[in-house]
Formats: C-alpha cells, sequence, structure tokens
C-alpha cells in the first residue's frame, strides 16, 4: 500500500519540528520503518513523492524483436506456433501463457474477428 503525499509531508514536518520518527510513525499509524525513509529521502531529495517503479524485465525480452518480426510476418501465428519456433531457433521453451503475458505487457492483442477464423 502506498502512503499519500500528504501523510508523508505531515510526518516529515513533526520529525522536523523535534518529535522522534517512531513517535510520528505511532501518531500517524505508520510503520517506524517508513517514517525513518521518508525523513531520509526528505533529507536527501528535498521531497517525499513516490519513486517510480523500474521497468519489470521479462524472460522473453532478449529475444522479443524476433517474436515481433515473426507475428508481423504471419500475423495470424498463434501462441503455440510462437513457442514452437522460440523452441527451434533459440532453444527456449516458453509455454504459451509466458508468451500471452509478454505481449499483453506490451499492449499487443489479437482481435476474433472474420478474417482471422
Amino acid at each position: 500500500m502506498t502512503i499519500s503525499q500528504d501523510l508523508r509531508i505531515r510526518i516529515v514536518k513533526k520529525v522536523l519540528s523535534g518529535m522522534s520518527c517512531r513517535r510520528a510513525a505511532a501518531r500517524f499509524d505508520v510503520s517506524p520503518s517508513s517514517a525513518i525513509r521518508f525523513v531520509q529521502q526528505h533529507a536527501a531529495d528535498g521531497t517525499v513523492a513516490v519513486k517510480p517503479r523500474p521497468p519489470r524485465k521479462r524472460r522473453l525480452d532478449p529475444w522479443g524483436e524476433d517474436i515481433l518480426a515473426w507475428i508481423k510476418e504471419t500475423p495470424d501465428i498463434t501462441l503455440e506456433e510462437l513457442s514452437a519456433r522460440l523452441h527451434e531457433v533459440h532453444q527456449v521453451k516458453a509455454p504459451t501463457s509466458t508468451i500471452d503475458d509478454w505481449l499483453r505487457a506490451r499492449n499487443i492483442s489479437f482481435k476474433k474477428n472474420r478474417t482471422r477464423q
């Protein structure tokens, strides 16, 4: 759970006014480690904003260009065919669910329509 920006600022202000981190944490019902972290982040960066998460690395990323090329070459390729081709070309065993997750993470989806059936 992310603690709101407003609450983070209030915790830091209380600590800067002389209250201990643990006491401020108890007052605002957050963990002491979070209060300590907010104060340290404010001292280092001057802000208590939530840090952006780094993009998640996925197992199929090293072969992503090949996968996208195969899809461009054969737009109606199935997940099973992609899995088989990955195994043939790169000796990578990737179940269809892994390939589906990788495609969904890149907002690549295929809608059923009359031309693809």
